[in-house]
C-alpha cells in the first residue's frame, strides 16, 4: 500500500472510510431494524467528479435526506421467517436512500430465495454503505473500561477464551463481523431467475439521473446460484458508471457470469469507444481511473461457467472490467474461477496488484478438460482476437500458484502498454521459453508495448510452503504464506488467507516468533549484517541488533533456566538464539542484549537438532540422536540424556507440539505408504506420536486417498478450539484434515476440515 501506484486510492479510500465511521458514531442505536439520523460530512476529493474536462468539480452527496444508519441486527428464515422478510424488505428499501450507512449484524442470513422480481437488484443511492459489524453500541468511550474488544466469535471452532485485541478507540469505530477468522454476514441470490433478473447488487449512474456516486459495499458474503458449472450468467456486484465505489473485506462466489462488473461508456452500443485515456474522459463517459473503482481484500471463489458442446459461449469472471472503464483490483484471493480478472478490449483497463491466485478454476470445456487463463484481456477484432487490448493495464506483485494454463494472456495490442513486473509465477517459463508459459501474447510484434519485466520471477510454486505461528494474537496457530512478492496468513489454518503485507522474503528467508511485547506472530529476517523483526508480520521492518551469524546457522526459543515459561500452551516471548560453531560449541544469546556465551557443545551438525520443551520446565532443550536413541540436553546447556529408550528416527522429519497440553512437547511422524488397488493407486497418511517423546510410537490417525496432484502436506501447533496442540494434512484436493485428541476432552469431535481450499 506504500507503493506510488496506490497511494492515491489508499487516501481517498481512507477519506471515505473516515467519513462513514463519524456518521456511524452519530447514529443513536436501538433495536435492530430502525434507522436513525446522523450528521454527515461530505466526501471532500472522494466525493468529487471527474465528470468532463473543462467542467467544475461538484459534490456527488446530496444535502438530503438527512445522513442515517440502518441496523440489521438479526435476520434468519430458518429461525423467524416473518421477521427475516421484514428486515430483507428494509435492506430493499434502505440501500437506495442516499446518505445511509446500513449495518448487518454477524449472524444475519438475508435470503432472496422467494424475493419478488421486484426487489432485485438492489439498487444503491449515492453515498451510502452496506457493511457489518460485531457492536451495535455507540463507541464513545475510548477508556479501557468502555473499549468493546474484539469479538471471541472463531467460527464453529472458536476458542470461547479468545483475548481482548486492541479494543476500540476512536469514536465511531466498529469492528467488521467478517474477520480473517469469522465468516460475517451473508446474502444469498437463490437460485436463477427468468425475466432478466440476473444483477444483485447495483451500483449504476444514468446521464438522465443523480450519480449513485460514494458506495461502499464491505464486511459480509454474496453468494450466487451455485458454486458449481454454471450454464447461465448472474452478476454478484454490478457497477455501472460511478465513481469512488469500494468492494472490499466480501466473500463473493457462485455467479456464472460475473463476480464484480465495472462498465463504463453508455453509447458503446453505438460504435463509440474504445475506452478513454487517462487522465480525461470522454463525453458520456466518468471512469477515468483505476483508483476510481478499488475491489481488494476480497476472497473471490468459484464464479465458473465454462463453454458447453452445443454453446461455445463461456463466462465465469471473478472481476470483469468492461466498455470504457477502468478498476484497481488489488489484495484479492482468487480461486476457482474461470477467469480471475477479465477486460474487455475497449475498456481503459486494469491495476491488478499483489494479488494471490491459487491453483483451482480455469475451466473452459469440461468434456476435453481445456484450461484457460486467470489474468485476461480480450481484444476488439474478432471474438476477442486481435485489435486493441485496452489503453493501459498493470500487472505487479501478483503471485500465482495456478499452473493449468497461463496466468495472464493478452490477446491485442494495448493503446498505450501493459507492464507485467515484479509477479512470482509457478511456471518454468515466462513467455515464449521451454516448458510451460506464464504470460501468452497473441501477436509477438506487440512486445514493444507489451513490457515483460523487471523483477518476474518463475518456476516458484510457493503452494504447501507455510509456516506455523499464530499471527492474530487468539492462542491459536494460523498458516503463514511467503509468496515471494507477498505475506498472508490462515487464521486457525481453516479460514481463507487474508493478506500481511507486500514483502519478497520466503519463507527461508525468515523465522517465526514472538520477538516483541504482544501475543502476535513476529517475522525476523537479516538485513546488511542485521536482525530485523516485523510485528505481526505488517509492521516496518525493526533492528533488534548485530548478532555476528547468519539465520541458516541460528534457531531460537527460550534458553535460560532461570526464567522458565511454566504456562502450558501459551504464547510464550521469543527470547534467546541459539547456534552451533564450525568446531562443534553451542553458544546462546539474550536476544534484548547480543553477548553470545558458550553452552553445551556437540558433534552433530545444526540438521541433526530440534528444539522444545521436552522436561516441563518452561525452557527449549535440545534434542538429536545420541547413542542410537533420542536424547536431549537441558537448556542447551547439560550433558545429553537418553529421553527414550526405544525409538531413534531421523528427527530432521519429526512435528513438534504439545497435544496433550500437559507442558511437554510430543514427538510425531507422518507415515506415507501407496497402496494399488482395483481403483488404482491409493496413498495411506498415518499419523503417530510418541508421549512426551518418551514412549513407543502409537497410532493416531489414518487417512486414505486416491493417488493424485498436488501432493500432501502435513503441519503440527495449536490447532483446535480445545486447548492443545493438533495435526493438519493437506490432501490432494488442497483441503485440510485436522485431528486433535485434545477435543474430544472439550466435547468436539477430534477431526474436522477446513472451510476453504488452501
Amino acid at each position: 500500500m506504500k507503493r506510488q501506484s496506490t497511494t492515491h486510492a489508499v487516501v481517498r479510500g481512507l477519506s471515505f472510510a473516515l467519513i462513514c465511521l463519524l456518521v456511524i458514531a452519530a447514529g443513536f442505536v436501538s433495536s435492530g431494524g430502525e434507522a436513525h439520523d446522523a450528521p454527515f460530512l461530505p466526501p471532500d476529493d472522494a466525493g468529487v467528479s471527474a465528470s468532463a474536462p473543462g467542467q467544475p468539480a461538484r459534490r456527488l452527496c446530496p444535502p438530503s435526506p438527512a445522513p442515517r444508519v440502518v441496523e440489521i441486527r438479526e435476520a434468519n428464515p430458518q429461525v423467524n421467517k416473518q421477521h427475516h422478510d421484514a428486515m430483507r424488505d428494509l435492506l430493499v428499501r434502505s440501500v437506495s436512500v442516499a446518505n445511509t450507512t446500513v449495518l448487518l449484524g454477524p449472524d444475519v442470513v438475508l435470503d432472496f430465495s422467494d424475493a419478488r422480481n421486484d426487489d432485485l437488484p438492489l439498487s444503491f443511492g449515492p453515498c451510502v454503505t452496506l457493511t457489518s459489524t460485531t457492536n451495535f453500541r455507540p463507541v464513545l468511550d475510548p477508556s479501557p473500561a468502555g473499549r468493546a474488544g474484539r469479538s471471541a466469535r472463531r467460527g464453529a471452532r472458536g476458542r470461547a477464551d479468545a483475548p481482548v485485541g486492541a479494543g476500540i478507540t476512536n469514536v465511531g469505530q466498529r469492528p467488521p463481523a467478517r474477520t480473517p477468522s469469522s465468516l460475517g454476514p451473508l446474502l444469498k441470490f437463490g437460485p436463477h431467475r427468468g425475466g432478466g433478473e440476473t444483477i444483485f447488487l447495483s451500483i449504476e449512474c444514468r446521464a438522465t439521473h443523480q450519480p449513485n456516486d460514494n458506495v461502499r459495499i464491505s464486511g459480509f458474503r454474496l453468494h450466487g446460484p451455485s458454486f458449481g458449472h454454471q450454464t447461465v450468467e448472474d452478476i454478484g456486484v454490478f457497477i455501472f458508471r460511478c465513481l469512488n465505489i469500494e468492494v472490499s473485506n466480501m466473500e463473493i462466489a457462485g455467479w456464472g457470469g460475473q463476480g464484480v462488473h465495472v462498465g463504463d461508456d453508455f453509447e458503446q452500443d453505438q460504435g463509440r469507444g474504445p475506452g478513454q485515456e487517462q487522465p480525461d474522459n470522454h463525453e458520456g463517459e466518468r471512469i477515468g481511473r483505476p483508483e476510481q473503482i478499488r475491489i481488494f481484500n476480497n476472497y473471490i471463489h468459484h464464479n465458473q461457467r465454462p463453454r458447453g458442446i452445443l454453446d461455445n459461449h463461456a463466462a465465469g469472471y471473478g472481476v470483469a472490467v468492461h466498455h470504457g472503464a477502468w478498476a484497481q483490483v488489488y489484495q484479492n484471493v482468487f480461486d476457482f474461477n474461470r477467469h480471475a480478472i477479465a477486460a474487455a478490449g475497449d475498456t481503459g483497463g486494469y491495476e491488478a496488484l499483489r494479488n494471490l491466485v491459487l491453483k483451482g478454476g480455469g475451466v473452459h470445456f469440461e468434456p476435453l478438460n481445456i484450461r484457460t487463463h486467470q489474468f485476461d484481456i480480450h481484444g476488439t477484432g474478432d471474438n476477442g482476437f486481435g485489435g486493441q487490448a485496452t489503453v493501459r493495464t498493470l500487472y505487479a506483485q501478483n503471485s500465482f500458484q495456478y499452473l493449468a494454463g497461463p496466468a495472464i494472456k493478452v490477446r491485442g495490442r494495448p493503446h498505450q502498454r501493459v507492464d507485467i513486473h515484479d509477479n512470482v509465477f509457478a511456471h518454468e517459463g515466462l513467455e515464449h521459453d521451454d516448458g510451460d508459459d506464464a504470460v501468452h501474447v497473441e501477436d509477438r510484434d506487440d512486445l514493444d508495448v507489451i513490457k515483460l519485466g523487471p523483477n518476474n520471477v518463475i518456476n516458484f510454486d510457493s503452494y504447501g510452503r507455510y509456516g506455523v505461528c499464530d499471527f492474530d494474537g487468539d492462542g491459536v496457530d494460523d498458516l503463514f504464506l511467503a509468496t515471494g512478492k507477498t505475506w498472508w496468513f490462515s487464521s486457525f489454518g481453516e479460514f481463507q488467507w487474508t493478506y500481511l503485507s507486500d514483502r519478497t522474503e520466503r519463507l527461508s528467508q525468515v523465522r517465526l516468533g514472538y520477538f516483541d511485547e504482544d501475543v502476535r506472530c513476529d517475522v525476523l529476517t537479516e538485513s546488511d549484517g542485521e536482525w530485523v523483526v516485523a510485528s505481526g508480520g505488517t509492521g516496518p521492518w525493526r533492528s533488534i541488533g548485530r548478532f555476528g551469524a547468519p539465520l541458516s546457522e541460528v534457531a531460537f526459543g527460550r534458553f535460560d533456566p532461570h526464567s522458565p515459561d511454566l504456562r502450558p500452551g501459551a504464547t510464550r516471548r521469543t527470547t534467546h538464539a541459539f547456534r552451533r560453531l564450525s568446531n562443534g560449541q553451542w553458544q546462546v544469546t539474550m536476544l534484548a542484549a547480543p553477548a553470545w556465551r558458550d553452552a553445551q557443545s556437540s558433534s552433530f551438525p545444526m540438521s541433526s537438532l530440534r528444539f522444545g520443551d521436552f522436561t516441563g520446565d518452561g525452557v527449549t532443550d535440545v534434542l538429536a540422536v545420541q547413542g542410537g536413541r533420542w536424547s536431549v540436553s537441558r537448556s542447551a546447556a547439560g550433558s545429553w540424556e537418553r529421553l527414550n529408550q526405544h525409538l531413534s528416527d531421523d528427527v530432521k522429519s519429526l512435528f513438534i507440539t504439545d497435544l496433550n497440553h500437559n507442558n511437554i512437547d510430543d514427538l510425531i511422524k507422518l507415515e506415507r505408504s501407496v497402496l494399488g488397488t482395483p481403483v488404482g493407486l491409493v496413498e495411506r497418511f498415518t499419523w503417530w506420536v510418541s508421549d512426551d517423546g518418551r514412549s513407543r510410537w502409537r497410532k493416531l490417525k489414518t487417512y486414505l486417498f486416491l493417488a493424485a496432484s498436488p501432493p500432501a502436506f502435513g503441519y503440527a501447533g495449536r490447532f483446535g478450539a480445545a486447548p492443545g496442540g493438533g495435526l493438519l494434512l493437506i490432501d490432494h484436493g488442497r483441503i485440510g484434515r485436522f485431528h486433535s485428541p485434545a477435543e474430544v476432552a472439550a466435547g468436539a469431535p477430534p477431526d474436522w476440515s477446513s472451510l476453504f481450499a488452501y
